[in-house]
């Protein structure tokens, strides 16, 4: 029993440690970092599912745009005569787990409120004019907005981090503390959240103040101060989506994890001496009411401004933000629903091989992945002055056959979604980005909304001080 108590301490500082690595590996895990383009070579177009492809053609056509890969234009990729037996029987075993299904996936975003259009680079000026005419016709359409990695948002928090180290009693506990939170802008860049970064740092700003004084932990786990800021910069965080806030969530239970493995290993330091000094003045509230309080707090609304500001020069308040998960070869995932070029050349193997497979064997080898070495061999007739000859053609699935496979997409006869696979590279795989298109309205008023929680506490302090003076 004895045993257990006395290395009771040691067990929770190690599952303390674990919780803030594990908090860190969240983060990183489920970062969502910024790219300059979701596809190589093409924008991504959006219109509403609701809207009549005639007319979005219509504006296409008159906004001269050309080369656009969309779902309307998605033949079967095989560069034959649309009578041939390959073509034909293609066409017919259009099945609902097949390639020619699945690639559809292409073309819609993940909550099929949109149907998507992929634009060439040097068409976008004219894509964007015919935005504008389904717009003044009432229909829900835009492009998504490229932006690259946000990397002043981060910074900022850095910086104001910085700040309030420089203005801070315990400096080496209050790095500590900044850690998790500044690399989680360093993961997870966007305003809203970095004002929650801001809020939350003011709060472990106040936590080091009080540090290593008696009563410090009861009086932080009750102080208003402390709890509002953290509750509204995981608030913030939430208000941002939901999956934000749940990461952050990791960023303040990591960031209590490591307050608590601190607190541990001061007081199992603390034991190795007979004799400790302690702070005469016990944890109190008028601590929080320094001049460095102070100048943290106004530094907390200024670099909130300061994003304020970086935002409105950066965003685009022309429409309302839609917040969508497009198709991205950015996406860094594997997902089952986007076919990739590997799936492309395992169906040209099955097009290519189904009229001449035998029947028997037919089910089977279209529900099977053809292996290096598979060889399919059927008779070729040709007329010559000879008359009718036979000859022996055989296909070969093997690294000869992928190039081949590959290749022929360039001979395509209409804009064929595989023409913006092979434009990816080989070993790219799809997945969902998630996308903010358009404005940041809803950033706006989450960051004016956390500038106006430091300014009130602001206001508060200096009322008192001017109460206090006239007393």
């Amino acid at each position: 029993m004895k045993y257990k108590r006395m290395h009771s301490p040691l067990n929770k500082m190690f599952i303390a440690t674990g919780i803030s690595v594990a908090s860190v590996i969240i983060i990183f895990l489920f970062r969502f970092i910024p790219s300059d383009s979701l596809w190589k070579g093409y924008r991504i177009m959006y219109v509403s599912t609701g809207c009549d492809s005639s007319r979005i053609e219509n504006a296409m056509e008159k906004a001269g745009c050309k080369g656009v890969i969309d779902l309307a234009s998605q033949h079967v990729p095989l560069p034959l005569r649309a009578d041939t037996p390959e073509v034909s029987l293609a066409s017919a075993a259009q099945d609902k787990n097949g390639y020619l299904s699945r690639r559809a996936a292409y073309f819609f975003d993940k909550e099929k409120k949109y149907q998507l259009y992929y634009i060439p680079d040097s068409e976008v000026d004219k894509a964007e004019n015919a935005v504008l005419l389904l717009q003044k016709k009432g229909i829900s359409a835009g492009i998504h907005t490229q932006t690259g990695y946000p990397w002043l948002i981060p910074v900022v928090c850095l910086l104001f981090a910085v700040l309030l180290d420089i203005l801070a009693v315990n400096r080496v506990i209050f790095i500590c503390f900044s850690v998790i939170p500044v690399f989680f802008s360093i993961c997870e860049p966007s305003y809203s959240g970095a004002s929650a970064v801001c809020l939350l740092l003011y709060a472990l700003f106040l936590v080091q103040q009080v540090w290593n004084r008696k009563n410090a932990l009861s009086f932080i786990l009750t102080n208003i101060t402390v709890l509002f800021f953290t509750a509204s910069s995981l608030v913030i965080a939430i208000m941002t989506s939901l999956r934000y806030g749940l990461i952050f969530a990791a960023v303040v239970t990591g960031t209590a994890a490591v307050m608590y493995v601190l607190l541990q290993a001061g007081r199992k330091k603390n034991k190795k001496y007979s004799f400790v000094p302690v702070m005469i003045s016990v944890a109190d509230a008028t601590l929080f009411k320094t001049k460095k309080a102070k100048h943290g707090l106004a530094a907390c609304a200024v670099f909130i401004i300061l994003l304020t500001s970086i935002l409105l020069f950066s965003a685009d308040f022309s429409h309302p933000s839609t917040r969508m998960q497009l198709p991205s070869a950015r996406a860094g995932g594997i997902v089952d629903s986007f076919p990739s070029l590997d799936d492309y050349v395992v169906w040209c193997w099955k097009a290519k091989t189904a009229p001449y497979r035998s029947l028997n064997s037919f089910e089977k080898t279209e529900t099977e992945k053809p292996k290096d070495g598979d060889t399919v061999v059927f008779p070729q007739y040709a007329e010559n002055k000879n008359g009718i000859t036979e000859s022996d053609v055989s296909l070969r699935f093997d690294s000869l056959f992928r190039k081949d496979m590959l290749a022929q997409i360039d001979n395509l006869n209409f804009p064929a979604v595989e023409k913006l696979l092979k434009k990816q590279g080989k070993f790219f795989h799809a997945g969902y980005a998630v996308s903010l298109s358009g404005g940041g309205t809803m950033y706006l008023v989450l960051m004016i909304i956390s500038f106006f929680i430091p300014l009130f506490f602001f206001t508060n302090m200096l009322l008192d001080d001017r109460w206090s003076k006239n007393r």
